[in-house]
């Protein structure tokens, strides 16, 4: 799938937009063979800074065992249309682009329960439904295969 496909769909995703304020999510993850993993809710709180063109996002996942997973993301806009996501516990520099009704994270690396960084890589889309209302869905890799899906679905408050 290339982010060019969607130039032009609506209604039109702007991060910084859909994640300001407060959300709510859940999602759930699956193996490779389909096998269901976890399920999740989520929380998020969104500031954009339109002067500094950054958003800071805190999202909190509970998950179905307990335990809790909180990323802190800073995110800033490089263009109209990419992004530049740090976050404490990932190492590097997750980098986003957006067309139409989408938006794409490339490949990051994702923290484990215990807090540190794990060779699992995200390749993340998300997808505005209609205003208020986006779909993510998230390949997770390690030594280039699939070894799990992630879907979610947010709700601005």
């Amino acid at each position: 799938m290339e982010i060019k496909e969607f130039e032009g769909k609506q209604p039109r995703f702007e991060l910084e937009k859909f994640f300001s304020g407060r959300l709510e999510g859940w999602g759930y993850t699956v193996s490779r063979f389909n096998a269901l993993q976890n399920q999740f809710k989520i929380v998020a709180d969104g500031k954009w800074n339109l002067s500094r063109r950054t958003l800071t996002l805190k999202e909190t996942y509970t998950f179905d065992d307990g335990h809790k997973d909180v990323l802190n993301w800073t995110i800033v806009k490089q263009s109209p249309s990419s992004y530049e996501g740090l976050e404490d516990r990932i190492d590097g520099t997750a980098k986003g682009e957006q067309a139409g009704n989408a938006f794409h994270w490339d490949k990051r690396d994702v923290p484990d329960k215990d807090g540190k960084s794990s060779t699992i890589g995200f390749d993340d889309w998300f997808w505005l439904q209609e205003p208020g209302v986006m779909v993510a869905h998230a390949s997770m890799m390690k030594l280039g295969i699939e070894v799990a899906r992630l879907s979610a679905f947010y709700r601005k408050l």
